[in-house]
């Protein structure tokens, strides 16, 4: 399994630039809508990007599963050195260190996901006591994507001049982020607990 692993790992990343240079080609050229060879082409790298995705879902469940498999890989990713145990201590220490910040971002983003502001002004007809505008403050919190398609209060056919519904980014942005953050946390915590003094 392990010879298997190792041969899947070197498939999905050397498969990435091979894909970004399909995808390029392809956006430029619209081969979509080329003659009968060029189709073909369209068609192969599709199923090339079909086949990759089913590898990086296998590696990611492989990531969660085998501790070994994960220590290699991980360890590399994040340029974990344990030679002795004054390292292996110092790789606790900063890895204590990331978790409690990690843990610190995840909470204030939390937060700022549920969260929901709005400053507003009514029409002269709506006026609420003969107030035009108003502020309103609310919490939102759901398992699953919200998927309403009018979000507003059509009732009172307010206009929002500045309203603030949750994260303005992607959840594949939060993410990546997330992971860059743990990375270079880690690094940046390794790198002053090993400076001499």
């Amino acid at each position: 399994m392990k010879m298997l692993d190792q041969i899947m790992l070197k498939v999905f990343l050397w498969g990435l630039p091979v894909l970004a240079a399909g995808a390029l080609f392809n956006h430029i050229f619209d081969t979509g809508l080329a003659a009968a060879p060029m189709r073909a082409v369209y068609n192969a790298s599709g199923f090339a990007y079909a086949l990759w995705m089913l590898l990086s879902i296998y590696l990611g469940v492989r990531l969660i599963l085998s501790g070994p498999f994960r220590d290699s890989v991980l360890a590399r990713l994040t340029f974990i050195r344990e030679r002795d145990e004054r390292e292996a201590l110092l790789t606790g220490r900063a890895t204590k260190t990331t978790l409690m910040t990690s843990l610190a971002i995840l909470i204030f983003l939390f937060c700022l996901s549920c969260f929901q502001v709005s400053f507003f002004k009514l029409p002269p007809e709506k006026a609420l006591d003969g107030k035009t505008r108003g502020f309103s403050l609310g919490l939102k919190f759901s398992l699953l994507k919200d998927f309403e398609a009018d979000r507003g209060n059509t009732a009172l056919r307010r206009h929002d001049v500045f309203s603030y519904d949750g994260l303005p980014v992607s959840s594949s942005a939060i993410i990546l982020l997330l992971i860059v953050w743990q990375i270079v946390s880690y690094n940046c915590t390794m790198r002053r607990l090993t400076k001499p003094e």
